[in-house]
Order: C-alpha cells, then sequence, then structure tokens
C-alpha cells in the first residue's frame, strides 16, 4: 500500500467557524491475488468500507465460504478501527487529554457554564440564550408523572434487586404506556422525518428517566418516592423524588446539587462508547428512543462497560483496610486478580474530567474522612500512581471511577452509583439518538467471516 498526496476538492474541516480545506490523499494499492491495482480515496483520514469490495478475485472451490467473488470484506472485531458514523456532539483524543461538546473544551464548561446550559448544548447543538434555557426547564418540568403501571412494573421487584435490572423494566413499561409513540405499533416511520416529535421524544425521556431512576432508588432503600417538584432544576427535582434530602431542612443539600450537575457536565458523553454505539445499532431499525435507549443502558451494565464501576467498587470493599492496599496491587502485579477502574480504552494519558472531579471530592473532604471505604480507595489509588508497573502502562485511574467516589461521599449506596452514572449518560445519548434520526435512514448489518462447518450431507 502506498499513500500518495493528492488534493483534490472535497471534506472541510471547520474550526472557530473558519473553514479550512483538507488535503485529500489517495491510497494505492496492488491485489496481489489478480495483479490489480485500485486507488481509494483518502477522506478525513478515512477510507471507504465499500471501496474494497471493488477488489474481487476468482472464487476459492475449496473455501467457497470466504466469497472471494464479492470483493474484499474489512475484519475489525470490536469496531477497532472502524468509524461507523459521523457526529458533530463529542470529540475526544486520548493521546491528547482532549474532550469537547460541540467543540467546546470540557474545562471551559464545567467552570463557566451550568448543567441546564450543557444539557441544552448536546441536544440542541448551541448553548441557550436565557430565554432558551427558561424554556428548556419549563419543557422538562411540564412532562406528567409516570403512569402507576409504571410504578408498579419497579415495584414488583423484591426490593434487593440490583436497580439496573428495575430501570430497564421501567423504561419498557413506560414504553408500553405509550404504545402509539411505536412506530412498528402505528405500522409507519414516526421520527426520521419529524423533528418535531424527536424533541419532544428527547425531553420526554429525560425527564421520565428521572422520575424511573428516583423510583427505583426508593423501592431499592426504603425511602418514599416525593412527586416531582416543578418549581427545582433537573437534579435537585431528581435529589428530591429520591428523598437524598439533608435532614435539618428536608430538602436537598445545595452544595450536593452543585456536585452531581458538576459531574453530570463531565460525564454527560463520551462519543463512541459501547453503550452508545448500542444505542445507534438499535435505532438504525427506526424503533421509538425508549427501545434504544433499553439498548444502551443494558449495554453500560456489563461490566467492561459501565458494569466495571460497580465491580471496581465490590473489589474495593472486599479489600476491607487501607493496610491491605498493597497486598492488593501486588495480586495485581502478578495477574491473579485484576483491578478495576484503572486504564481506559481510549485515554493513554490523564483523563481530561479528572481534576475537576477531585476538585469535588476536595469539597467533599468532611464526607470522604468519614467512610471508611473510601479511605481503602485512596490508599490503592496513592500506590497505583506511584507504581511502575501502572505507571509504565500509562494505566491510570477511570474518572468515572472517582466519579463513584463522589457518590459514595454524598450518601449513594454503592449499587446505585451505576445507575447514577447511566442518568448523567442519558443527555449524550439522546443528543446521538436525536443526530441519528436527522440523517438518512441506514440500518447497521455488519458482516462476518464464516469458520463453521459447511457442505455437511445428512445421514440416508
Amino acid at each position: 500500500m502506498v499513500a500518495n498526496s493528492e488534493p483534490k476538492n472535497g471534506f472541510h474541516a471547520r474550526t472557530n467557524g473558519i473553514a479550512h480545506t483538507s488535503i485529500n490523499n489517495t491510497l494505492s494499492i496492488t491485489d496481489n491475488r489478480t495483479g490489480n491495482g485500485y486507488t481509494l480515496p483518502i477522506n478525513r483520514n478515512s477510507i471507504d468500507a465499500m471501496s474494497f469490495k471493488q477488489m474481487k478475485a476468482p472464487e476459492d472451490v475449496d473455501v467457497p465460504w470466504d466469497q472471494t467473488e464479492y470483493g474484499i470484506r474489512v475484519y475489525d472485531p470490536g469496531y477497532g478501527n472502524t468509524a461507523v458514523s459521523e457526529s458533530s456532539i463529542t470529540y475526544n483524543d486520548g493521546l491528547k487529554g482532549i474532550l469537547c461538546y460541540r467543540g467546546y473544551d470540557i474545562g471551559d464548561l464545567v467552570t463557566r457554564k451550568g448543567f441546564t446550559d450543557v444539557q441544552y448544548l448536546l441536544l440542541k447543538g448551541h448553548l441557550p440564550s436565557l430565554q432558551e434555557r427558561l424554556q428548556w426547564e419549563k419543557d422538562l418540568a411540564a412532562i406528567p408523572q409516570l403512569q402507576k403501571s409504571v410504578f408498579d412494573v419497579i415495584r414488583a421487584f423484591p426490593s434487593d434487586s440490583p436497580p439496573m435490572a428495575m430501570i430497564i423494566a421501567g423504561l419498557s413499561a413506560l414504553q408500553a404506556s405509550q404504545k402509539e409513540l411505536t412506530p412498528a405499533y402505528r405500522a409507519r416511520d414516526l421520527y426520521s422525518t419529524d423533528p418535531i416529535l424527536v424533541d419532544s421524544q428527547c425531553v420526554t425521556v429525560l425527564a421520565s428517566m428521572a422520575m424511573i431512576s428516583a423510583a427505583s432508588y426508593c423501592h431499592h432503600t426504603g425511602k418514599k418516592f416525593n412527586e416531582p417538584d416543578p418549581k427545582m432544576g433537573y437534579v435537585e427535582n431528581m435529589l428530591w423524588m429520591m428523598d437524598h434530602v439533608d435532614a435539618a431542612t428536608g430538602r436537598p443539600n445545595p452544595k450536593y446539587v452543585q456536585c452531581v450537575e458538576k459531574l453530570w457536565i463531565l460525564i454527560g458523553d463520551h462519543e463512541m462508547t459501547c453503550s452508545t454505539a448500542a444505542l445507534l445499532q438499535t435505532a438504525s431499525a427506526l424503533p421509538d428512543a425508549l427501545s434504544a435507549l433499553i439498548s444502551a443502558v443494558s449495554a453500560f451494565y456489563g461490566i467492561l462497560h459501565g458494569g466495571a464501576l460497580e465491580v471496581a467498587y465490590k473489589n474495593i470493599a472486599e479489600v476491607g483496610s487501607a493496610c491491605n492496599a498493597q497486598s492488593k496491587i501486588d495480586r495485581v502485579k502478578r495477574k491473579e486478580e485484576r483491578l478495576y477502574g484503572y486504564g481506559h480504552r481510549v485515554y493513554r494519558v490523564t483523563d481530561p474530567r479528572a481534576i475537576f472531579i477531585k476538585d469535588m471530592l476536595s469539597e467533599l473532604k468532611e464526607e470522604v474522612d468519614r467512610d471508611p471505604l473510601l479511605k481503602v480507595a485512596f490508599a490503592i489509588d496513592d500506590i497505583a500512581q506511584k507504581d511502575e508497573y501502572f505507571t509504565s502502562r500509562g494505566l491510570k485511574p477511570n474518572a468515572d471511577l472517582f466519579a463513584t467516589f463522589v457518590y459514595k461521599a454524598m450518601g449513594f449506596p454503592a449499587d446505585f452509583i451505576l445507575p447514577m452514572t447511566v442518568m448523567a449518560r442519558t443527555q449524550g445519548l439522546m443528543a446521538h439518538w436525536k443526530e441519528a434520526m436527522s440523517g438518512s435512514a441506514r440500518i447497521w448489518r455488519p458482516q462476518q467471516l464464516y469458520n463453521g462447518d459447511y457442505g455437511k450431507k445428512l445421514d440416508e
């Protein structure tokens, strides 16, 4: 393969509103099976995978399942180097420690803008004016309380069931309660041609997700569910519904509201994650928003994705005390155990969100000092940050792991930390669903390489 620089008209990248014409390169390929040569355009440092379909060879009669006569396929398990869509929502660079929403650096957003501004930015594509922000808050507050059937489904679970299971079931119950918004039930495409309905569904899902999560939390912890208060902001209202309130005032602690809002700015979206891909895979078939969200939440629950946070916390609890931290690290280095929450699929430098989350933990120092489990977590982190085994491999703590420490310091039980993270990520997920509905409909249908038996005959 030889890459050549051959400028020609094509994609225009934009920086600070200024268009820049990229140098469109080409890739020259010789197929040694046939001797044929091909020149493929390189657009935005990528090759259209369908370009390889033209590279055909005679059928291999010995292994016909390789389908050589149909053109070359791109084999990429787990989408390790495959761009499956274009998006204008989030950009990150794990080697440079960059994370942006709609072009704005995450550090600027978390220090200079409020949660509602960033939530609006993710969903609408621009920062709101004062009037737009007030209308957005009004729209979220106007979503009616869930139907009794949704609460009944959540409360049908044993109270010690995993809250994530309750949330997934609650979302399904909500979907069943509004079947008129289900394309298959209505026998037509509802969303890809109706941006107003898409916007309406984004607001409904955000407000309903908060209620479903709060109801699940209350059922799990034995607290009473408080009806939503339209005078409160999104995060404050969520804490209010969960009855996560200050004993002295009976209202959510303003310090905790501010911490959750900042945290949810930081982890509101993270580009093409496993759960985002699951959402988009489902969305490509044009169901409703809740079907796509259920797929995303289910993927997030896996221990190689969001579920790793719950595993990490339970692993920390098993260590017992801070004095056992070194023994835990030694077992990890001997490959006898894993240290969940360390290392990241994307970042090889410090996660740009981590510094802000650590600042929150400093603000919660009094709560942290009272929690023996957090002392163990920080003892492990202190050792890992200095140990050559971790530093030489670029194994740094996941920012989401430190986010779990914030939730724990604010009094949330370990098994509800993951649902809190899902609630934070819902705004980003809905932004991706909205973006998917604005493009041309094309179902995701990956290929496979067959490696099973072929040509078997049934016994006579």
